[in-house]
């Protein structure tokens, strides 16, 4: 199916994807400034019937979203690294 070369590979491509996704997350749920653009645009109708508070809040929530989404992506190249580990301990034996 695919060899060893292909398997280490996608091996260090995962074990990237973990370590950057967990700490983009971490980013996200401490709720960094830098990634504020980053968000999901709310609409004007949103804004404009909005006091402060209430603005604060649902930003707040978006920033959480994102942290849960890119944990839950961290978790699926968490897998892959496991799979991609166990192919090639098979293939080099």
């Amino acid at each position: 199916m695919c060899g060893p070369k292909l398997c280490g590979f996608v091996l260090g491509l995962s074990l990237w994807g973990t370590v950057f996704l967990g700490i983009l997350g971490g980013l996200y749920y401490n709720e960094s400034i830098g990634l504020l653009d980053d968000l999901p645009e709310e609409s004007k109708d949103d804004i404009e019937h909005m006091d402060w508070s209430e603005r604060i809040t649902k930003i707040k929530d978006k920033y959480h979203q994102n942290a849960y989404n890119a944990w839950i992506a961290c978790g699926a190249y968490a897998v892959l690294t496991v799979v991609a580990a166990g192919r090639l301990i098979m293939l080099t034996r």
